[in-house]
């Protein structure tokens, strides 16, 4: 008997097809019965997608053993490993650009337009967050190139080159 999968894709806004199998923002289905179907999964593993064996109802089999041990209408408990990352999707053009201003670090700025270029694509946070983006970078790079970080990098004097 097949077992089934869930599949969360590294952008939760993604909707479309990946390895053959169809995402809805960002969650998709699939079965181990055949070899494509395997090879579907394994892919999934390799490149980072979230991979959850769930019922042939699509609930996962830890939520299935909560209902078991506190009834089917408990609140599910947290999602347990899964970092609770901000998607743009889910917020509107001022709480995403709202995040942008604050979070101040370039790597989830840039986390964050991708998922948003991937997604709604909205003009205004592409044009505000391309901005904030390199500003960021340019502070990281000045930072980079303080006379401190200039020492640290230069070759110590008898070193060999």
């Amino acid at each position: 008997m097949a077992s089934h999968f869930q599949i969360e894709a590294p952008v939760r806004s993604f909707s479309g097809e990946s390895a053959g199998v169809h995402f809805t923002k960002g969650t998709g289905y699939v079965t181990d019965g055949t070899k494509e179907q395997r090879a579907a999964l394994e892919y999934f593993r390799r490149h980072g997608y979230g991979v959850l064996q769930v019922d042939e109802n699509h609930k996962p089999l830890d939520e299935q053993v909560t209902d078991l041990v506190t009834g089917p209408d408990s609140p599910p408990p947290p999602p347990a490993g899964k970092p609770d990352m901000f998607d743009p999707a889910e917020h509107t053009t001022e709480q995403v650009l709202d995040h942008l201003r604050k979070v101040d670090e370039s790597v989830e700025t840039r986390r964050v337009l991708d998922a948003e270029a991937a997604g709604e694509n909205r003009a205004e946070i592409a044009a505000e967050g391309a901005a904030l983006l390199d500003s960021q970078e340019a502070r990281d790079k000045a930072a980079s190139t303080t006379p401190a970080a200039a020492n640290a990098a230069a070759p110590r004097k008898g070193a060999r080159k």
